[in-house]
């Protein structure tokens, strides 16, 4: 009995000794750790099922060195005057080719059960177009290898505006959980850094979206939902600035990035702003998460327009648009005043979630949410079980949205030639641009923007004032 206590003390030392030695001489974080004990079990099911479900873990995966880096504000690059926004992926690791529709594309069809039945459509390669399936893996790769190849050099930064985990469409054999969220979130940032950061450094503005949160479209503040910022923080750490990482994980998800000279973009948590997010109060609750957000919001753009000579302008992104039927009616109102006060700074409103490449247009200067017909807007909102997704699935609630599209364009009033506004005045017009989703509800796409560039203020101090070329 002794000496077989011996020989067991002999293999445990010899087992900690190289231990040891491997890790006092590598400089690990404890998240690189979790990565190296994860990742030696690699990607399977049952090594992920070993994450506590109540858990928003981190590991950094294939690009550890890429979380030390330093943020996006310190990288010059030269500009293009393009940029990508890309959003809706809905990635499902279960996704499975020549599966059912009815089974959300999860399992195959029983030819013997099936034969007495009509012909139902099945799983394509790619994605299932019109149909209640996410999009399989494939899609997502091979959707941004082919931007590598005809964009990527091009491309001067990208907005990414969420909603890359699946849909809890499959809740009696395939229900999402925590860890599910979780792990394509994982997924879908390492492709993203693989393809854009890692040996391009082009800046990537990340936003998460309704499916990106768990319980689905429900997140509260830093108070109640740290361990969920805390995730999203670490896992775009090197594309949120070093000095605001503190407040996207106790303020609530949301910072501003400087991606070109004198242009910065603002990622907003629209959950805060959403009607079906009943973990957060109004936009005129004093202690609601979404009223801090909007006073952060509005302090940024004044700090814009301090600048002076109009230098300074703003890119404003989010996951979900602003809208009578997907805003808050205070946060509706109170996001069309900020927008439509600080015109002059900003440039752009980039949104996502609905799907469909479309506008919205608002006027800033009347109240928008009495502004459409009631019977309207009752036949496109949803319910606290359905999602977005859902509204495009009938030709019914399509031609519904469309008809409070048409009645939202022909209620803007027309502009008088004749009148010239004051010198002070701001446009109250506001155009928020709504992109088309990877997730193939129609086709799968991507928006590419052309905007005006502007030389940075050390190039124009270097410039010795010649009209000869510089050297490259």
């Amino acid at each position: 009995m002794l000496r077989l206590g011996l020989v067991f003390y002999t293999a445990i030392i010899c087992l900690i000794i190289p231990v040891w030695y491997f890790l006092s001489n590598n400089d690990y974080s404890v998240h690189q750790l979790r990565a190296l004990s994860i990742q030696d079990r690699g990607n399977s099911q049952l090594a992920l099922s070993q994450v506590p479900s109540s858990s928003w873990l981190v590991w950094t995966g294939e690009y550890p060195d890429k979380f030390k880096q330093l943020p996006i504000t310190d990288v010059k690059r030269k500009q293009h005057g393009y940029f990508l926004h890309i959003t809706d992926m809905h990635v499902d690791l279960d996704y499975l080719e020549g599966a059912t529709v009815q089974s959300s594309c999860h399992e195959l069809p029983d030819l013997m059960t099936d034969k007495k039945k009509k012909y139902t459509p099945l799983a394509g390669k790619y994605g299932t177009p019109g149909q209640r399936c996410d999009a399989p893996y494939l899609l997502a790769k091979e959707t941004l290898d082919w931007i590598s190849r005809e964009w990527k050099d091009k491309l001067d930064f990208v907005i990414w505006t969420g909603d890359n985990a699946k849909h809890n469409w499959d809740k009696k054999h395939n229900k999402r959980k925590r860890r599910d969220v979780y792990e394509l979130n994982h997924r879908v940032t390492e492709m993203m850094l693989k393809t854009f950061w890692v040996h391009d450094k082009i800046p990537v503005i990340p936003s998460f979206g309704n499916n990106d949160v768990y319980p689905h479209n429900r997140i509260g503040g830093g108070d109640t939902d740290s361990d969920l910022l805390s995730f999203y923080e670490q896992l775009w750490r090197p594309w949120i600035p070093f000095d605001q990482r503190a407040t996207f994980r106790h303020g609530g998800g949301y910072f501003i990035v400087q991606v070109a000279p004198h242009l910065h973009v603002i990622s907003l948590n629209t959950m805060y702003f959403y009607t079906q997010n009943h973990a957060v109060h109004n936009c005129i609750h004093l202690s609601s998460p979404a009223t801090a957000q909007l006073k952060w919001f509005e302090e940024q753009l004044q700090w814009a327009r301090q600048q002076g000579h109009s230098k300074e302008k703003i890119y404003v992104i989010g996951h979900v648009p602003p809208s009578p039927r997907n805003y808050k009616g205070t946060c509706m109102s109170e996001y069309l005043r900020v927008a439509t006060k600080y015109s002059d700074v900003i440039l752009g409103h980039f949104f996502a979630h609905l799907n469909m490449d479309h506008f919205l247009l608002f006027d800033g200067g009347r109240n928008n949410n009495a502004s459409y017909n009631q019977e309207d807007l009752d036949n496109i909102t949803l319910t606290q079980q359905q999602d977005d997704h859902d509204l495009f699935h009938t030709n019914r609630d399509v031609e519904s949205y469309l008809t409070w599209l048409r009645t939202m364009y022909q209620d803007i009033e027309p502009s008088d030639d004749d009148k010239r506004a004051p010198p002070n005045s701001h446009a109250s017009l506001i155009a928020i641009q709504v992109a088309p989703s990877v997730l193939p509800v129609y086709n799968p796409s991507i928006r590419i923007f052309k905007y005006e560039t502007t030389p940075d203020d050390d190039e124009d101090d270097n410039d010795n004032g010649d009209d000869d070329d510089d050297d490259d």
